[in-house]
């Protein structure tokens, strides 16, 4: 009796917490998006340890306080948030690996969102995806009107990339968000509950599936093919995803070179260095398409095998 006094006790103080993180996410600025970043965490972390029922009573309850200070549809929107960070990621981080509960909290992000685009589009005024275009493309002539060496037609051809590359760029942010959650819990997990979770393997060991090299040649074969826009536009977000995942690969395969070849005297200033290298590589975009080609080339051949 005593404990289920005490998990319901502690299901109200989730839920509370994430009301107040949520709430000053909204009314404190700048400081108040670090809320919002961290709001499902409460959730993932009583998910994770009693279980997917309290996590969902958590999630109702916390969503019917917020839809009483807040519009409905914000609060809406917040539940999914925390179903996809909270619910998801709790439930599979006891039986998956790192990169699984990444792939399926993401998965969730970014179905949930599709589902909720969707039913704005249906649901919504005939021409609202034009509108929303032309406004933002408007807003962005505008904002961008003054500064010099800008056309506005550099700006609506931005635009227009923008608008192509949108599902992988939300996708790849997702992506991100779903990392920190991760970082966030484990290190609740660990330091308020003792508790460890699987952890990440050493970032110099990152190996890319050869079948993925296949996948991205096929995007970039498709780019060039007489097909549909839409399934080109499909591609291109395809080959946008890939080359992320291939600038990661190829920087941990450069920084696993630097770690066997440049060796000093002195382990820290080394391992300083190699890092510096590799974020160089990471943040021009000349060197970036090397860690491209690193990814690719250790994805099929795993070059590993050949530095010693």
């Amino acid at each position: 009796m005593f404990k289920k006094n005490f998990d319901a006790i502690e299901v109200l103080l989730v839920s509370a917490l994430v009301v107040f993180l949520v709430l000053f996410g909204i009314y404190v600025p700048t400081l108040g998006f670090l809320g919002l970043l961290l709001m499902a965490a409460p959730i993932c972390v009583i998910t994770y340890r009693k279980g997917i029922f309290q996590g969902i009573i958590a999630l109702l309850l916390s969503g019917i306080i917020i839809a009483i200070f807040l519009p409905y549809i914000i609060s809406v929107v917040f539940c999914s948030i925390n179903f996809s960070l909270g619910i998801v990621m709790g439930a599979i981080l006891k039986r998956e690996k790192p990169i699984n509960v990444l792939l399926g909290s993401t998965a969730a992000l970014a179905g949930l969102f599709a589902l909720g685009a969707a039913y704005i589009i249906f649901s919504g005024p005939k021409d609202l995806l034009n509108n929303i275009y032309t406004s933002f493309e408007s807003f962005m002539v505008t904002y961008y009107q003054g500064s010099s060496g800008v056309t506005p037609e550099e700006v609506k051809q931005f635009v227009k990339y923008f608008e192509i590359y949108l599902p992988s760029i939300l996708i790849l942010l997702f992506l991100m968000w779903s990392l920190f959650q991760y970082r966030v819990v484990s290190y609740i997990l660990k330091y308020l509950y003792k508790i460890e979770v699987t952890k990440f393997g050493n970032f110099k060991d990152i190996h890319v599936p050869y079948e993925l090299s296949l996948l991205f040649l096929l995007t970039l074969v498709a780019a060039f093919l007489p097909i549909p826009t839409e399934f080109k536009n499909a591609f291109l977000n395809i080959e946008s995803i890939l080359t992320f995942v291939y600038i990661v690969a190829g920087a941990s395969v450069l920084l696993y070179i630097l770690s066997k070849k440049l060796i000093l005297k002195n382990a820290f200033l080394s391992k300083t260095i190699s890092i510096f290298i590799v974020l160089l590589f990471v943040i021009l975009p000349f060197l970036s398409f090397s860690l491209v080609f690193f990814g690719v080339f250790d994805s099929v051949f795993n070059i590993r095998r050949f530095i010693r």
